[in-house]
């Protein structure tokens, strides 16, 4: 049964505001637990974004453990915007809290459009993830190409009538990165999945089995 708490997390700038999905799961069922980054906290972005409450109800629906919450100076969190670098740090925070409560934490990272690049850059300094997706992530603005080489599997999600992330820079990253990732492409879709949530639970529902399958290999 789903089941949700609000819970305050000791971050590096003060406590930070979250929301757990299903806590049992951890332990009654599998250590599968997922991690959400919000989109530009700048531009209106929280863990209340519908982007990242769909991505939530997707590990919810597969009885995963989820976790989202706001980096510093959204909502209830405290401190200020850190220009990606202390929302880097909010996000370590949070594992490590997740780490302290819960042993044989399987983690996985996922990001909406700037909140990819934070789930991004702390898997690639987190070796113990064990898959990142990133959806609409924001390559014209962070440096995706600074990344050390990510070695778990990394979907992108890209609607190709963005409107906010021109998909063509996705599409150039992609092109030029060594990294190893699998692209999903929404045709028509806007920045924001107007209208096409549902296809993007489903996908992203996808993309976790397929991370499931690889780890248990």
């Amino acid at each position: 049964m789903n089941t949700l708490e609000n819970i305050m997390i000791p971050g590096p700038a003060g406590v930070l505001e979250a929301r757990l999905h299903n806590r049992a799961a951890a332990t009654i069922l599998a250590p599968w637990t997922l991690v959400i980054c919000h989109p530009h906290p700048l531009y209106g972005g929280t863990m209340d974004n519908k982007v990242i409450t769909t991505i939530a109800k997707a590990g919810v629906e597969l009885e995963m453990q989820v976790l989202r919450f706001n980096y510093r100076g959204v909502g209830h969190s405290a401190g200020a915007f850190a220009d990606a670098i202390g929302e880097c740090d909010d996000l370590q925070a949070v594992i490590h809290f997740l780490k302290k409560e819960f042993s044989d934490l399987r983690l996985i990272l996922c990001g909406f459009s700037f909140g990819a690049y934070i789930a991004a850059k702390v898997t690639a300094e987190m070796p113990s993830v064990k898959g990142l997706i990133t959806v609409a992530p924001a390559v014209l603005h962070y440096d995706f190409n600074s990344l050390a080489k990510i070695n778990c599997p990394w979907f992108l999600i890209q609607g190709d009538a963005d409107e906010i992330v021109p998909p063509q820079s996705v599409y150039d990253f992609l092109a030029k990165t060594p990294q190893d990732i699998t692209r999903l492409d929404f045709t028509g879709a806007s920045h924001f999945f107007h209208g096409r949530l549902i296809e993007l639970k489903q996908a992203v529902k996808e993309c976790f089995a397929s991370i499931i399958q690889s780890a248990d290999k």
